[in-house]
Formats: structure tokens, C-alpha cells, sequence
């Protein structure tokens, strides 16, 4: 039996998506939390991420989770949870724990983020400008800042300098889309509104009707890509803002500079189709 090392939160947090959306291969079908312990460690030994050998009983290719390692997976499988990405319950034959699936909303949000992954602010700000090739100096100015704060354990920093970014990225969408010769005149109302909030609303407002004339690429998963995932955002920034505000989680953080990607990217698509 193969004794794994330990792993952080984040790398457990990869495997167990990456087992749920499929992208890898495990022994058991991940419809109950003990098949999410299992296939965490088999892929730990795929990726070559083991230990050491030691004498235990069982099957000489069974792999056993570093202590804690088992413990964080508990961890990640109820954030996922408390984030709306987990149901529990399988089908009407598996109604209860520990059968469980993923929401339709952990389908989508999952497969956009846990393509963004990074392990320090350079490896960040790298993905972004990949992803993100114009994004924006005063934006990534800010991200640095979210990074930096966010492995430095300073997360409602990194909230709001994330939120501060995503919002940099959104204006400057709409000041484009307001100065556009063929669709200025539809977004002057959004540009126009005092609060972050109306103009995400008017904006949306304005754009929905323009939906099935715009390029394909500009308006795809619209919705998981920008309202939804701006609404996060703009929700942990003024959270994090507030002087009443709960702990944020690093699990959580983490989340949010991930999904910070695909909005960037669905906003750089829009200004293209709207300039």
C-alpha cells in the first residue's frame, strides 16, 4: 500500500473537481463521499505524488491519504457543497447522503474555473494575460495586489483588490459600448448610472436584446460568465468591505480569483463585438 504525502487545500481542491467533472479517471463513480477519498489518493499516485512505501495490509495498488490530506478532502467536499456545487441525493432511487451529484450550476461554474489554475501571483497574472491578452494595466495592477494579499493570508484585502479589478474591467466595457458608432445609443443609459449595481443591470438590460445578433463567442454561457460570476465578486468585495463583514474563507478567495478569468475573458469578447 502507497502512504501519499500531504497536499494543500487547493491541490486537493483540483483533484476532487477534476474526478467530478470527469476529467479523471477513477475506480469508483463519484456518487458517494467515500469514492471521493478513494479516487483523490489513486490520482495522487497517478500523477506520481506519493511518499513512500510502508508495510500496511491491503492490496499492494490501494493508496492511502497523508492524515490531514483525508481531512482536507472532507473540507473541500462540503464547500462545494455550501457553494451550491454539490446536491446531495443521487436520483429519486438514492434520495439522501452520502449519495450526492452535482448541480447543474456546480456543471457550469466548475468547468469555467477549474480550468484557471496558478500557485503563486506570477503563475496568476501569466493565466490572465494568456486568457485576457488586453486586459487592462489598472486591472492587473489590482490583481497583483489579490494575489499577493490572498498568499499572504490577507484575504478581505484580496477580496476587495479583486473586486476593485473585475469592476475596472466591467467600466471600461461599458465606457467602450457607450462610445460604439453602431451600438452607443443603446448603452448610454447604463454608462450614465451612478452605482455599480444599476449598471451591471442596465447594461444586461440593454445587451439582451442584441444577444442573437452579436457573434457567437461574445455571448456564450453569458450568463455563468458574466452576471453570474460578477455578481460573486461584486458580492465578496462589499462583504469583505464591510466593517460587520463574516471571515471569508481561503477556500473561498481562491474560488473567486479563479472565476475572475472567464469574466475577464466574456468581458474582452464583448468589447470586441460592441466597439
Amino acid at each position: 500500500m502507497v502512504q501519499l504525502g500531504a497536499h494543500s487545500y487547493e491541490e486537493i481542491r483540483d483533484v476532487v473537481v477534476d474526478i467530478l467533472l470527469g476529467r479523471e479517471r477513477v475506480s469508483h463513480e463519484p456518487s458517494q463521499f467515500r469514492h471521493i477519498i478513494v479516487g483523490v489518493a489513486e490520482v495522487f499516485v497517478r500523477r506520481g505524488n506519493s511518499a513512500e512505501q510502508l508495510p500496511l495490509s491491503g492490496s499492494p495498488n490501494e493508496a492511502r491519504l497523508y492524515p490531514n490530506d483525508a481531512e482536507l478532502v472532507r473540507d473541500v467536499f462540503w464547500d462545494l457543497f455550501r457553494q451550491g456545487f454539490i446536491t446531495l441525493g443521487l436520483n429519486d432511487n438514492n434520495e439522501t447522503w452520502p449519495f450526492f451529484r452535482l448541480s447543474h450550476f456546480g456543471q457550469e461554474t466548475l468547468r469555467a474555473a477549474g480550468l484557471y489554475r496558478f500557485h503563486d501571483t506570477g503563475s496568476f497574472i501569466k493565466l490572465v494575460k494568456n486568457q485576457v491578452p488586453d486586459i487592462s494595466t489598472e486591472a492587473l495592477v489590482y490583481l497583483e495586489e489579490a494575489v499577493a494579499a490572498f498568499y499572504a493570508g490577507c484575504l478581505l484585502a484580496s477580496c476587495v483588490m479583486l473586486g476593485v479589478a473585475a469592476e475596472a474591467e466591467f467600466l471600461r466595457l461599458v465606457d467602450i459600448a457607450a462610445k460604439s458608432t453602431s451600438y452607443g445609443r443603446k448603452f448610454v443609459g447604463a454608462a450614465n448610472q451612478p452605482f455599480i449595481r444599476q449598471k451591471i443591470k442596465k447594461f444586461h438590460d440593454s445587451l439582451y436584446p442584441l444577444v442573437s445578433s452579436l457573434p457567437q463567442d461574445a455571448v456564450e454561457d453569458l450568463e455563468t460568465n458574466f452576471l453570474m460570476i460578477q455578481s460573486v465578486l461584486r458580492i465578496a468585495r462589499n462583504d469583505a468591505g464591510h466593517p460587520t463583514a463574516a471571515k471569508v474563507q481561503r477556500e473561498q478567495v481562491y474560488v473567486y480569483l479563479q472565476l475572475f478569468v472567464p469574466l475577464a475573458r466574456q468581458i474582452m469578447r464583448l468589447r470586441t463585438a460592441l466597439v
